[in-house]
């Protein structure tokens, strides 16, 4: 069968699942699950490839799923592979829909729910396409959870053997930011370095008419909550991209009176392994540094997340050409690197390969909630989309 061929039967299998694909997503958000917790999405998952003829096989820790589709060239080929993150948010649903989230305060608001039924659809059109002898080389389907968490499950994923024997692995990210029917593609970084960081201050309390007396954990919260972002840009490589920025700070509960224990949150972002790595070292320090003057014991957790996830050249190529050839030329566009973090870079540290933006902006949308947000509502014909350029990126020549 010619390409051309080949892509009006991807056009056609697609097409006949897409209505199928929207009613699974639904029936994912309406029931989200948090970072390995994904029980009944992996059953969800699982039961629905085993239906196709396939053998899923799920993961040592309980959730997420590895499914190998095996083509006329046997399974002795090097695969690719296809991954997909299926947990979600401690976020409330705040959309008025039918399948909006059965689950208070959980809800799939960084599209991992359309994420995880591409990767489901691609692999329910590769199974037909193996039964055609039409698939040469084995794909391998990696569902993938705890994206989310920090650290997050890849590593887990890794070390199960879900990249065993592959040779490049893809992955989607929904972008509220693109039109829906178009790709975004950059090689080289396109997330960025993520850490968690939390401080903890302890010391005497007492009355704010005395402070002398005690340990002022307000203001040296406060101190450190302005002054470490603008130190730390300091001491690192301006190039590196580093910043650092807070997300909660908690302490006291009266006006008059000073607490014995304070907390500060947030996160530590680089555009750079090497200013990712420096502000791990350098932090822990400076904010001990900054509190000194006032005497508080002071607790500092750097937790590890991930590095930037970097694109490589081949892989953006081969994400182009099948974006192209079943879209068309209009289909991709550029982006650029974001400051969010994202596990599916240790995937890409061991294996070459590139993630993809999926757009789904509706172009009738008059605003584009943007992901982690409760109101974030995705564009349903992405999935097709999705389902489409991995289907033909896995029936086309490798790396």
């Amino acid at each position: 069968m010619v390409i051309n061929d080949l892509d009006t039967k991807i056009n056609s299998l697609a097409a006949q699942l897409d209505q199928e694909l929207i009613n699974f997503r639904r029936d994912l958000h309406a029931h989200p699950e948090l970072g390995f917790a994904e029980h009944r999405t992996t059953d969800r998952i699982m039961a629905r490839l085993a239906e196709a003829g396939l053998r899923p096989h799920r993961l040592p820790t309980g959730t997420g799923v590895v499914c190998d589709i095996v083509g006329e060239g046997g399974d002795d080929l090097p695969l690719t592979g296809l991954r997909g993150d299926i947990d979600a948010l401690p976020i409330p649903d705040g959309k008025d829909v039918a399948y909006r989230s059965t689950n208070p305060g959980v809800c799939h608001a960084c599209g991992h729910d359309v994420h995880t039924t591409v990767v489901l659809g691609t692999g329910l059109v590769l199974a037909h396409l193996r039964d055609l002898g039409l698939l040469a080389k084995p794909v391998r389907l990696i569902f993938q959870p705890a994206e989310e968490a920090s650290p997050g499950g890849a590593p887990g994923t890794i070390e199960a053997g879900a990249l065993d024997g592959v040779d490049e692995v893809y992955a989607f990210h929904c972008d509220p930011r693109t039109e829906v029917g178009r790709i975004a593609l950059r090689v080289g970084p396109i997330t960025s370095a993520s850490d968690r960081v939390l401080v903890r201050l302890t010391g005497g309390g007492g009355h704010t008419s005395r402070p002398h007396l005690t340990t002022d954990l307000v203001t040296a919260l406060a101190q450190i909550a302005v002054t470490a972002p603008l130190a730390l840009s300091r001491r690192i490589d301006p190039r590196g991209g580093t910043s650092l920025i807070w997300g909660r700070i908690r302490s006291g509960t009266a006006a008059n009176a000073i607490p014995d224990v304070g907390e500060l949150e947030g996160t530590v972002r680089s555009t750079q392994i090497g200013g990712w790595r420096d502000a791990q070292r350098i932090l822990p320090d400076l904010i001990r540094q900054i509190a000194a003057p006032y005497g508080a014991d002071v607790e500092v957790g750097v937790t590890p997340g991930v590095p930037p996830t970097v694109n490589h050249a081949a892989g953006v190529r081969r994400l182009t050409e099948a974006a192209t050839a079943i879209l068309g030329g209009d289909a991709i566009t550029l982006t650029e690197q974001s400051l969010g973090g994202e596990d599916f870079s240790w995937m890409l540290e061991k294996v070459p390969g590139a993630m993809a933006r999926l757009g789904v902006r509706s172009p009738e949308a008059t605003e584009a909630v943007d992901i982690h947000q409760p109101r974030f509502s995705p564009d349903e014909r992405a999935i097709g989309i999705g389902v489409r350029v991995f289907s033909r990126l896995c029936t086309t020549t490798t790396l």
